[in-house]
């Protein structure tokens, strides 16, 4: 490991030790005023066993039928996979609920949210542009599915003429049916009992099944410990077989009380890991390497497995409304479709249309696109592979675009220029800081939430960007500047401080599990080299300045600075210049309400950084109005 590697770990290591506490409150403290911000009906509030049995209709699916084929890929060995797939699909199914409760007193309310939250708007696009394909896909997959399966069991029967294509629309009616009577995921709870039930008399049979064709055997067919080629084989098929992670955040809100929601996972997760880890024993350990996929293939023709495939369509019909409900619910939230906003009669009509619409598409492409269960894989594969390969250079913070450019970090500086301006003035004698801070309501206490904060006697640090991540870079800075006098007995010069925190800053753009600083921060300081002025940007480039701005203003005021002679200029008319410059930045048609904060180190102040007096701040203020009004007055006259 590198000596660059180790410091930028090391510099990461001490905010996430930090961020730990939080983070784990975030996974256990659920309030009832955010569940009430979730869910406006309790009525329609799931318990922890309704959630438990729609995780398992949802996640125990078609795939179970083909993992007696997955330990044939990878041997006996794969068994171990269905453990780890089970531990990781409940970890990360915990780590994504958690998620939506990364701000405290909100929360997110879907999969797409997370995703903005996560990469911004982009993000949110093209996460839930995927979500809803995906799901959808699967939907009508499940129909193909069932009508062919259903096609399959008629056979010798009066109804057997009707052909494929009669079943598919039936089962899209019968889908049809379900999801417009549904309102909510608590409205499909029946569904996920009998979803539940048929999945478990499915897996009775099959295992009945192979345990009887066992003892008519004269030899069992060979069976290998581990296959090392084909265990990729094997993992993929498994995981497969723990989908479901798009629908949490939906099953989540629905449950009266969230905080269980890891427990019903869990136990949902390790039931179907049971019933996962039987079937794929008894069919591997009967068949061996003469098992085929679907297992129904490898078992003996009859009754039994007549009604073991009736068991598994009746499921895979029985979760599509549970899928289509989570597709249905954020679109209706985004197309506002309620009762506060419509009214109950006309509510259930929009939502009895729009669902009615959703499923004709469905249904349609169900019945009259060519291979649409083939299809629909290749697009799922498609959208992976864009996912992966093209788009992660626009959301992640790692990795270049074709251009050489990180968005990540150009995002980060955007959040910088949406605040309020701050500029810096290093003159004769010291240096002057200046804030514009916006203020959003009239209810805010006058000289609270300061953006110029000390970070050591005498440094001083002004900030443009998000006040959390000003707070966390000036703790760091403290840090820094105390750690150095412990060793060294005196205090850090600036280029010190600011060469540590831009690398600080720097770090957080070379991985992908953090995100960049939404901030700028201009740094203040006296050394034994005199004033010094400092600027830090979101990528981590520091650079030293006489004069320098950052925020929504920042253009007017450095045109306004460069017109200065900060050579010559006095720390006293440096005040009042940076509070004109600050007025004149500000965009009264924009934002109305604004604070000025003020700062300076001289002689005046013991070469302490300290906000300025009252009384030189009313004076600063007056000029600045007075110079305000007088440019004011020049433009009339010459209009």
């Amino acid at each position: 490991m590198t000596l660059h590697h180790r410091q930028q770990q090391s510099l990461l290591s001490n905010s996430d030790t930090n961020n730990t506490d939080s983070y784990r409150s975030t996974d256990t403290e659920y309030n009832n005023s955010q569940a009430d911000e979730r869910v406006p009906e309790a009525s329609h509030l799931s318990s922890t066993t309704e959630t438990f049995f729609h995780i398992v209709c949802i996640t125990a699916g078609t795939g179970i039928l083909q993992l007696p084929y997955a330990l044939k890929s990878g041997g006996w060995a794969s068994m171990a996979y269905i453990a780890l797939a089970a531990a990781i699909s409940a970890y990360t199914g915990k780590i994504l609920v958690r998620c939506l409760y990364y701000k405290h007193g909100v929360r997110l309310q879907s999969y797409s949210e997370v995703a903005e939250a996560a990469f911004g708007p982009r993000g949110r696009l093209v996460v839930r542009t995927l979500k809803d394909v995906n799901l959808l896909g699967v939907v009508g997959i499940y129909i193909v599915l069932a009508g062919i399966s259903i096609d399959s069991l008629v056979v010798g029967t009066p109804v057997e003429q009707f052909g494929e294509r009669f079943w598919i629309a039936a089962s899209a009616v019968v889908v049809w049916a379900a999801i417009v009577a549904a309102r909510q995921i608590h409205d499909v709870f029946v569904l996920s009992i009998f979803g539940t039930l048929t999945t478990v008399v499915m897996v009775v049979i099959v295992i009945w099944l192979g345990v009887l064709d066992l003892e008519f055997m004269h030899a069992r067919p060979p069976t290998k410990a581990i296959d090392i080629r084909m265990m990729p084989i094997s993992l993929a098929s498994i995981c497969f077989s723990f989908g479901g992670n798009l629908n949490w955040p939906d099953l989540e809100a629905s449950m009266k009380s969230p905080k269980k929601w890891s427990k019903a996972l869990s136990l949902a997760t390790t039931f179907i890991a049971f019933i996962y880890a039987c079937v794929a024993a008894v069919g591997y350990g009967v068949y061996g390497g003469h098992v085929r996929s679907p297992i129904f293939l490898s078992l003996p023709s009859g009754i039994a497995v007549s009604i073991a495939k009736a068991m598994i369509t009746a499921h895979v019909l029985l979760a599509c409304p549970i899928l289509l409900t989570a597709v249905f619910i954020e679109a209706e939230r985004d197309l506002d479709i309620s009762s506060n906003t419509l009214g109950v009669f006309k509510e259930r009509l929009w939502r009895a249309v729009f669902r009615s619409l959703l499923m004709l598409v469905i249904a349609l492409f169900a019945l009259f696109v060519s291979d649409f269960s083939k299809i629909v894989p290749i697009l799922g594969a498609v959208a992976a592979s864009l996912v992966v390969f093209v788009i992660p250079y626009d959301l992640s913070v790692s990795t270049y675009s074709p251009d050489g450019r990180v968005f990540q970090v150009e995002y980060a500086q955007k959040a910088v220029d949406n605040s309020g301006t701050a500029i810096g003035l290093r003159v004769k004698g010291g240096v002057v800081l200046a804030v514009e801070k916006i203020k959003h309501s009239r209810l805010l206490v006058p000289n609270s939430n300061k953006r110029i904060m000390t970070a050591g006697k005498h440094i001083g640090v002004a900030s443009a960007g998000w006040m959390s991540d000003t707070r966390h870079l000036v703790k760091r800075t403290r840090d820094e500047a105390h750690n150095y006098h412990d060793i060294y007995k005196t205090n850090a010069p600036a280029k010190i401080i600011a060469e540590r925190m831009g690398m600080y800053v720097q770090a957080y753009t070379l991985y992908s599990a953090v995100r960049p600083f939404g901030v700028s921060t201009i740094l203040a300081c006296i050394d034994e080299d005199g004033p010094q002025l400092y600027m830090i940007e979101p990528s981590g480039q520091y650079v030293g300045y006489r004069g320098c701005a950052a925020g929504k203003g920042k253009q007017a005021a450095k045109t306004e600075i460069e017109k200065l002679n900060l050579e010559e200029l006095t720390v006293r008319e440096a005040v009042k210049e940076a509070a004109r410059i600050i007025y004149a930045a500000h965009d009264d048609a924009k934002d109305k309400l604004f604070e000025l904060e003020l700062s300076w180190i001289c002689e005046e102040s013991n070469n302490l950084h300290t906000h300025v007096p009252q009384d030189v701040l009313d004076e600063a203020i007056e000029h600045a109005e007075k110079a305000l009004d007088d440019d004011d007055e020049m433009e009339d006259d010459e209009e």
